[in-house]
């Protein structure tokens, strides 16, 4: 008689359209330009709404909006980044790739399914396989410190040994594309 559950995972489906850092970027830069469109005097209603305000202050105003929808931008592009390593390793995972790199992940299904951590699991073994260098990763789990800190409402002074916004992190996700890409990943 058994008295467990079995654990075995049931395949996630996989989006075919998965958020890109490129469809984030062109977003993000049709609300910086509607932004400061909206802090400009050619903006329906400016006068009104800024009757009262001195030119320092709308620039304020502006600038805080363009930083919130930076980390707004932000957010979405680290969870493409999030989404290209679980896409990666699931794919992985469902093929059932022969190469080292594979193997390993697989020893994480078995164990985990689809619920394995990007920082603590998957960084560790793209980069114990050479497809990341340490420098990348690190900036991976950096950069995921800023993610966290803006998911969990900023309550916090963040440790994380550099300023981050939207530039940084598309950047970063670039690299983080052009390396899973790569034929070097493939092995």
């Amino acid at each position: 008689m058994r008295l467990w559950k079995s654990r075995v995972a049931k395949k996630v489906a996989l989006s075919t359209t998965p958020l890109t850092p490129d469809a984030v970027a062109t977003h993000h830069a049709i609300m910086e330009a509607a932004i400061h469109l909206y802090y400009t005097d050619a903006s329906p209603g400016f006068e009104v709404r800024f009757a009262f305000h001195s030119t320092q202050e709308i620039q304020a105003e502006r600038d805080e909006r363009l930083y919130e929808a930076g980390a707004a931008s932000a957010m979405m592009v680290l969870a493409s980044i999030e989404a290209a390593f679980q896409i990666e390793y699931l794919s992985r995972c469902y093929a059932r790739q022969k190469d080292d790199l594979s193997r390993e992940l697989r020893k994480f299904y078995r164990n985990k399914g689809p619920r394995v951590s990007l920082a603590d699991d998957l960084l560790r073994v793209w980069k114990q396989h050479g497809v990341l260098t340490e420098r990348l990763a690190g900036n991976i789990r950096s950069a995921f410190g800023y993610r966290n800190w803006l998911a969990h409402g900023r309550y916090y002074n963040p440790k994380l040994g550099r300023e981050y916004d939207f530039a940084d992190v598309y950047d970063l996700a670039c690299e983080v594309e052009e390396v899973l890409s790569s034929p070097n990943s493939m092995n």
